[in-house]
Protein backbone atom coordinates (compact mmCIF):
# COMPACT_ATOMS: atom_id res chain seq x y z
CA UNK A 1 0.00 0.00 0.00
CA UNK A 2 3.12 1.96 1.01
CA UNK A 3 5.04 1.24 -2.18
CA UNK A 4 1.59 2.49 -4.29
CA UNK A 5 0.82 5.36 -2.95
CA UNK A 6 4.84 6.59 -3.23
CA UNK A 7 3.65 5.74 -6.68
CA UNK A 8 0.71 7.93 -7.36
CA UNK A 9 2.46 10.51 -5.71
CA UNK A 10 5.46 10.50 -7.74
CA UNK A 11 3.20 9.98 -11.11
CA UNK A 12 1.31 13.07 -10.44
CA UNK A 13 4.16 15.26 -9.33
CA UNK A 14 5.70 13.84 -13.02
CA UNK A 15 2.42 14.32 -14.60
CA UNK A 16 1.49 17.69 -13.61
CA UNK A 17 5.29 18.62 -14.74
CA UNK A 18 6.11 21.03 -11.63
CA UNK A 19 8.41 19.05 -10.01
CA UNK A 20 9.92 16.86 -12.95
CA UNK A 21 13.60 16.36 -12.15
CA UNK A 22 13.69 18.46 -8.74
CA UNK A 23 14.33 16.16 -5.52
CA UNK A 24 12.79 17.43 -2.12
CA UNK A 25 13.06 17.09 1.13
CA UNK A 26 9.81 17.68 2.40
CA UNK A 27 8.24 16.83 6.48
CA UNK A 28 5.22 17.28 8.79
CA UNK A 29 4.92 17.41 12.49
CA UNK A 30 1.60 18.22 14.60
CA UNK A 31 2.01 21.14 16.51
CA UNK A 32 -0.96 21.87 18.68
CA UNK A 33 -2.75 19.11 17.33
CA UNK A 34 -2.36 20.76 13.69
CA UNK A 35 0.05 19.54 10.62
CA UNK A 36 2.95 21.80 10.33
CA UNK A 37 4.88 20.88 6.72
CA UNK A 38 7.98 22.41 5.77
CA UNK A 39 11.14 21.15 3.35
CA UNK A 40 14.49 22.25 2.94
CA UNK A 41 15.47 24.45 -0.16
CA UNK A 42 19.59 23.62 -0.46
CA UNK A 43 20.30 19.88 -0.14
CA UNK A 44 22.75 17.55 -2.02
CA UNK A 45 21.88 13.57 -1.94
CA UNK A 46 24.53 11.40 -3.73
CA UNK A 47 23.43 7.57 -5.18
CA UNK A 48 25.07 5.13 -6.72
CA UNK A 49 23.72 2.01 -8.29
CA UNK A 50 25.21 -1.25 -9.68
CA UNK A 51 24.99 -1.87 -13.33
CA UNK A 52 21.35 -3.59 -12.39
CA UNK A 53 20.13 -0.39 -10.69
CA UNK A 54 20.38 -1.97 -7.61
CA UNK A 55 20.90 0.95 -4.91
CA UNK A 56 24.81 0.59 -3.64
CA UNK A 57 25.46 3.26 -1.67
CA UNK A 58 23.40 6.99 -0.59
CA UNK A 59 24.63 9.94 1.13
CA UNK A 60 22.91 12.97 2.29
CA UNK A 61 23.98 16.41 3.47
CA UNK A 62 20.94 19.49 4.05
CA UNK A 63 21.68 22.75 5.15
CA UNK A 64 19.57 23.39 8.00
CA UNK A 65 19.44 27.27 7.25
CA UNK A 66 17.12 26.56 4.17
CA UNK A 67 14.32 25.18 6.47
CA UNK A 68 11.04 27.00 5.06
CA UNK A 69 7.59 26.28 6.61
CA UNK A 70 5.43 28.97 5.10
CA UNK A 71 6.38 31.34 8.43
CA UNK A 72 9.57 33.34 8.30
CA UNK A 73 9.14 33.88 12.49
CA UNK A 74 8.79 30.00 12.77
CA UNK A 75 11.83 29.51 9.99
CA UNK A 76 14.08 31.82 12.74
CA UNK A 77 12.88 30.13 15.98
CA UNK A 78 13.59 26.68 14.64
CA UNK A 79 17.18 27.88 13.57
CA UNK A 80 17.87 28.34 17.66
CA UNK A 81 19.75 26.54 20.03
CA UNK A 82 16.70 24.65 21.39
CA UNK A 83 15.52 23.50 17.87
CA UNK A 84 18.55 22.98 15.28
CA UNK A 85 21.17 25.02 16.70
CA UNK A 86 22.01 25.68 13.46
CA UNK A 87 25.20 28.54 14.68
CA UNK A 88 26.45 25.14 16.39
CA UNK A 89 25.46 22.36 13.48
CA UNK A 90 24.96 23.77 9.79
CA UNK A 91 24.21 20.32 8.42
CA UNK A 92 21.74 17.38 8.92
CA UNK A 93 23.43 14.20 7.29
CA UNK A 94 22.47 10.57 6.67
CA UNK A 95 25.56 8.57 5.39
CA UNK A 96 24.31 4.32 3.91
CA UNK A 97 25.96 1.77 5.70
CA UNK A 98 24.29 -0.75 4.18
CA UNK A 99 21.70 -1.48 1.50
CA UNK A 100 19.49 -4.90 1.09
CA UNK A 101 17.34 -5.90 -1.56
CA UNK A 102 13.99 -6.25 -0.49
CA UNK A 103 12.48 -6.73 -3.80
CA UNK A 104 13.01 -5.55 -7.38
CA UNK A 105 13.15 -1.74 -6.59
CA UNK A 106 12.84 -1.92 -2.70
CA UNK A 107 15.26 -1.84 -0.67
CA UNK A 108 16.23 -1.58 3.12
CA UNK A 109 18.73 0.97 3.85
CA UNK A 110 20.45 1.05 6.96
CA UNK A 111 22.07 4.76 7.69
CA UNK A 112 23.74 6.98 10.28
CA UNK A 113 21.45 9.94 10.49
CA UNK A 114 22.94 12.72 12.45
CA UNK A 115 21.06 15.70 13.78
CA UNK A 116 22.79 18.54 16.17
CA UNK A 117 25.88 16.54 16.28
CA UNK A 118 23.69 13.77 17.23
CA UNK A 119 24.34 10.15 15.37
CA UNK A 120 21.39 7.07 15.52
CA UNK A 121 21.24 4.34 13.36
CA UNK A 122 17.77 4.21 11.24
CA UNK A 123 16.36 1.71 9.33
CA UNK A 124 13.69 2.59 6.24
CA UNK A 125 12.46 1.43 2.96
CA UNK A 126 13.90 3.21 0.38
CA UNK A 127 12.02 2.81 -3.39
CA UNK A 128 13.37 2.83 -6.92
CA UNK A 129 11.14 3.40 -10.21
CA UNK A 130 13.15 4.01 -13.56
CA UNK A 131 11.44 6.72 -15.88
CA UNK A 132 13.10 7.12 -19.10
CA UNK A 133 17.09 7.96 -18.42
CA UNK A 134 16.21 8.59 -14.47
CA UNK A 135 15.74 6.73 -11.46
CA UNK A 136 13.37 8.29 -8.84
CA UNK A 137 14.36 7.53 -5.41
CA UNK A 138 11.74 7.72 -3.03
CA UNK A 139 11.64 6.97 0.84
CA UNK A 140 8.48 8.16 3.62
CA UNK A 141 9.79 7.68 7.45
CA UNK A 142 9.40 8.96 10.67
CA UNK A 143 11.87 10.01 13.02
CA UNK A 144 11.44 11.15 17.08
CA UNK A 145 12.92 14.22 17.16
CA UNK A 146 13.94 14.31 21.05
CA UNK A 147 16.42 11.31 19.80
CA UNK A 148 17.97 13.74 18.45
CA UNK A 149 17.53 16.94 20.74
CA UNK A 150 15.26 19.31 18.56
CA UNK A 151 12.58 21.24 20.49
CA UNK A 152 13.00 19.73 24.19
CA UNK A 153 9.70 18.45 25.95
CA UNK A 154 6.54 19.53 24.37
CA UNK A 155 2.85 18.87 25.58
CA UNK A 156 1.86 20.42 22.41
CA UNK A 157 4.18 19.52 19.82
CA UNK A 158 4.66 15.78 18.45
CA UNK A 159 7.50 13.31 19.06
CA UNK A 160 6.81 12.23 15.63
CA UNK A 161 8.55 13.88 12.62
CA UNK A 162 7.38 12.65 9.40
CA UNK A 163 10.02 12.68 6.56
CA UNK A 164 9.09 12.00 2.80
CA UNK A 165 12.11 11.92 0.53
CA UNK A 166 12.21 11.99 -3.29
CA UNK A 167 15.57 12.00 -5.64
CA UNK A 168 16.28 12.30 -9.64
CA UNK A 169 19.21 10.68 -10.56
CA UNK A 170 20.00 11.03 -14.12
CA UNK A 171 21.63 7.81 -15.75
Amino acid sequence: MKRLLLFVICFCSLSLGFSQNKSSIQFVIRNVGIGVDGHFNTFNIETDFDNKGDLLNIKGDIKVASIETGMKSRDKHLLKANYFDVENYESITLVSKAINTKSDGVFTLIADLTIKGITKEISITVNRDKINKQYIISSSFEINRRNFDVGGRSIVMSNTVKINVVHYHNL
